[in-house]
């Protein structure tokens, strides 16, 4: 059969300016790099953040716009025979891969930190006027650049899920290990009810946290966290901090949380994970896109001599795990609850609407619908 040469995706001419199906060239491999043909993509509340010029300097226009995504392999350059973990590939393969980080720069090479990585080519995000253009998950095929670490996509993982876990799942187990581990005395509140604090309750259930609190909206969600394996939910429009404070003592002799992952991206609730986390305790600040600072007395560090750690997207090594979590968790979480709808291209602008009223959690996208 004839190779495919073109193929459609979604385009963001420019910040604040409607969404363009276009036409692109599928370019020919090259050593190291593979051509994916999409299979599915889901969709990300940072893509909305990106069309509002939020990660701007970092984003680029025009941009193919989204990062979260599985592709099926349909060529593959010389020396890509294997993925990470040494899993051979081949043609028909499904594969997540991460963004292409330099490997030379100080934060590569010696911190050992890519996500900070200064010369890094992101997916997503990119300027799709150069070469190779077709590096965002809402286009009909991608090409994967020599740079990007590739894990193969286990057989018993659906596609929509391998999708989610290139971004929403990884970022929480990458969370998890720079908090140090979940201990089984451990008590979890998770703020935010999308899809990374639904999935940092599933992770902190099973990996035996003594109890998950989740603070979130609207009930719906509230419905899947606990389905998910949360104790107890607040709903943050139907409660105030006092309550909610007042909730975490009651289930922890009056210490607070042991650990707190800040899923939502509110200041408001970045504040408030200083306020309910015990003295000692531990703070993932994971939620990004609100352009208010948070108000935090320098004392809420000291006096309570709490450990506070940023999360920037993951290494490839925590896509690989969110792959091992979906495939052996599997029959323990219904994780189909997260989903919405499939959409076109062309239906993209109209899922990312339902997303921002909270209609949808994680909307599917095919790009041959």
């Amino acid at each position: 059969m004839k190779p495919q040469t073109s193929c459609k995706a979604l385009v963001l001419p420019d910040y604040h300016q409607p969404l363009e199906v276009r036409e692109f060239n599928i370019p020919e491999v090259e050593d190291g790099g593979l051509v994916v043909k999409i299979d599915r993509a889901t969709i990300c509340g940072t893509d909305h953040h990106i069309t509002q010029g939020v990660l701007a300097p970092i984003s680029k226009t025009p941009c193919i716009l989204g990062h979260e995504m599985v592709g099926i392999i349909e060529a593959q350059g010389k020396g890509r025979e294997v993925d990470v973990a040494g899993t051979p590939l081949a043609i028909g393969d499904r594969v997540i891969w991460a963004y292409a980080y330099c490997g030379r720069c100080y934060y590569c090479a010696v911190a050992m930190q890519p996500t900070l990585c200064t010369n890094f080519t992101p997916y997503g995000y990119a300027d799709a006027t150069i070469h190779p253009h077709i590096i965002g998950g809402f286009s009909q095929y991608n090409y994967i650049l020599p740079n990007c670490h590739v894990v193969r996509v286990p057989d018993e993982v659906p596609s929509h899920w391998a999708s989610s876990a290139s971004c929403a799942l990884r970022t929480i187990m990458h969370a998890t290990d720079r908090l140090g581990g979940i201990r089984p005395s451990d008590t979890v509140v998770v703020q935010g009810s999308g899809p990374v604090g639904l999935y940092g309750v599933a992770v902190s259930r099973a990996i035996g946290a003594k109890r998950v609190i989740n603070f979130g909206a609207p009930a719906e969600r509230l419905a899947v966290a606990k389905s998910f394996g949360a104790e107890q939910v607040a709903h943050i429009e139907t409660t105030d901090n006092a309550e909610r404070l007042a909730m975490v003592m009651d289930l922890t002799d009056g210490r607070g949380a042991d650990v707190v992952l800040e899923c939502s991206g509110s200041h408001f609730a970045q504040e408030e994970a200083f306020n309910i986390v015990r003295p000692g305790g531990r703070i993932a600040v994971i939620g990004a896109g609100d352009p208010k600072p948070m108000a935090v007395p320098g004392m809420s560090f000291i006096g309570k001599q709490v450990m506070v750690t940023g999360i920037r997207s993951a290494g490839i090594q925590y896509y690989r795990e969110a792959l091992d979590f979906l495939a052996r968790q599997k029959n323990n979480f219904d994780f189909d609850l997260m989903f919405g709808d499939t959409y076109s291209l062309a239906e993209i602008p109209e899922a990312m609407e339902k997303m921002a009223r909270l209609e949808e959690i994680k909307p599917i996208v095919d790009p041959f619908k």
